[in-house]
């Protein structure tokens, strides 16, 4: 989690509040009070935090495992028996639909793969390609747009003869 300058700031100015604070407390005694009370606020303010992100990861959790959670809150074997059984029957109507999702996004990947390679040139071709300046500087800086390069570099290639 990133700080913003406007939180490293009030963070600043309180930990600047409290030492003035602690400075102009008279007595070794009670400047220990001071110290482990605000230790003390600090700990609890740290530990709210926690807890708030520990939900937030829990609640995402069981988002993210909706049978499992059911699982674990089904009370009696037989009746966990019978949620295996559903949720096996479930998975395998959907087992078909899944699969050629799975199928139609390698293919599309693929397809992609191919045209990234043909965009490229193919280095195994039976007959050379004629080169030109202008062919060798776009394929130059499609390279670097590739690699994300294109804003710092760009290629640019003259002909002499």
């Amino acid at each position: 989690m990133e700080k913003t300058q406007q939180q490293i700031e009030q963070e600043m100015l309180e930990l600047n509040r409290q030492f003035s604070e602690f400075l102009h407390t008279k007595g070794i005694a009670t400047k220990f009070k001071l110290a482990f009370s605000n230790m003390g606020e600090a700990a609890h303010t740290q530990h709210e935090q926690d807890v708030a992100q520990f939900e937030a990861v829990k609640a995402q959790s069981a988002e993210d495992n909706k049978e499992f959670v059911e699982f674990l809150h089904t009370k009696g074997v037989k009746a966990k028996f019978h949620l295996v059984v559903e949720n096996i029957k479930s998975g395998a109507k959907a087992s078909p639909q899944n699969t050629a999702e799975q199928i139609a996004k390698v293919q599309a990947q693929t397809a992609e793969a191919v045209a990234r390679a043909n965009a490229y040139g193919n280095p195994y071709a039976a007959t050379p390609k004629d080169y030109t300046a202008e062919s060798l500087a776009n394929e130059f800086n499609a390279f670097l747009k590739s690699k994300g390069l294109d804003g710092q570099y760009t290629v640019v290639i003259t002909e002499e003869n």
